[in-house]
């Protein structure tokens, strides 16, 4: 419904006259729980063909987001009920992944029927497209089956932008950015004047555009900070911080900082799946050091 929605819209604004630019929001749901689609997505992927993710045995054991909240939270929870469920953990997972693979793809055709239509239309030269999502999902790595987790699983999202004239297609950019540069990067591209406050008691948003990663991946103009920050906890307001999880990512580095102090360390150039946890390591202090020093001037608690 939303993609058949999406391409009455598209044609409606090429039969009008209307020559004013247009935005348009088109949000699907899946692959959010619960993991429901057509049959034949399902099909796409046989059960005895499913591929979990290198997981490691004990890999939560170096972590402290166990000590910190209680065992009936979802992530854990999640995980133990679906190793309850089936006659075993991998079992369990291998059908939760077969389900999370078919939503996948089904909401990739949706994506690809408004694609079509854009394609299709007058608009596919001069419409920017921007394709992303809100979370990733940890599939049970660190004995956690759930998103809101502060490792690169949950964290990571797919970030796809097409700028027709202003992008390098098909380029990969290493440097992690952060979704709230979505929207300095979308006013860069439009030339987008006006201010973003109703008044003085507003303050600027944050964020930087993407521009300069879209014209050169590998540029070194790029205005923004080294990494990208994830917050996980309770609400946005100062008084609040200190209840956060903080968790940072630069291209080499992840640095987890939870509200109790404890903190966790994983170096990508080594440890992609983040198994080891270096953070009481004498070696990586300097390291560590910067790394705070980064999210907490992001976060403004100097």
């Amino acid at each position: 419904m939303h993609a058949q929605w999406a391409i009455r819209k598209i044609r409606e604004l090429e039969e009008s006259e209307d020559q004013r630019p247009f935005f348009m929001g088109v949000g699907f749901v899946r692959p959010h729980t619960p993991l429901y689609a057509p049959q034949r997505f399902f099909d796409m992927f046989p059960i005895e063909e499913i591929e979990l993710s290198p997981i490691k045995e004990g890999d939560a054991l170096d972590t402290h987001y166990a000590a910190l909240y209680p065992p009936d939270r979802k992530g854990p929870r999640y995980y133990r009920t679906i190793g309850e469920s089936y006659p075993d953990v991998e079992t369990g997972l291998k059908h939760f992944l077969q389900a999370y693979l078919a939503c996948i793809a089904f909401v990739d055709e949706q994506i690809g029927l408004v694609l079509d239509a854009l394609e299709d239309s007058r608009f596919r030269e001069n419409t920017i497209v921007v394709f992303t999502s809100d979370n990733g999902w940890n599939m049970g790595e660190k004995e956690f089956l759930f998103k809101n987790s502060p490792w690169e699983e949950s964290t990571r999202v797919p970030l796809i932008i097409r700028a027709p004239g202003e992008d390098v297609p098909g380029s990969r950019v290493e440097h992690p950015v952060s979704l709230i540069d979505i929207f300095p990067t979308l006013a860069d591209l439009c030339d987008l004047q006006g201010e973003t406050t109703k008044n003085s008691e507003g303050a600027q948003l944050d964020g930087f555009s993407l521009r300069p990663f879209l014209e050169d991946p590998a540029s070194s103009e790029w205005a923004g900070p080294d990494g990208a920050l994830a917050v996980l906890g309770v609400g946005l307001d100062k008084e609040d911080l200190n209840k956060q999880t903080f968790s940072y990512r630069t291209r080499d580095w992840r640095y987890v900082m939870y509200p109790n102090g404890r903190e966790e360390l994983y170096d990508h150039r080594n440890d992609p799946f983040e198994w080891e946890n270096l953070a009481d390591i004498p070696t990586v202090a300097s390291e560590k050091q910067v790394l705070k020093d980064q999210m907490m001037g992001i976060v403004k608690l100097q």
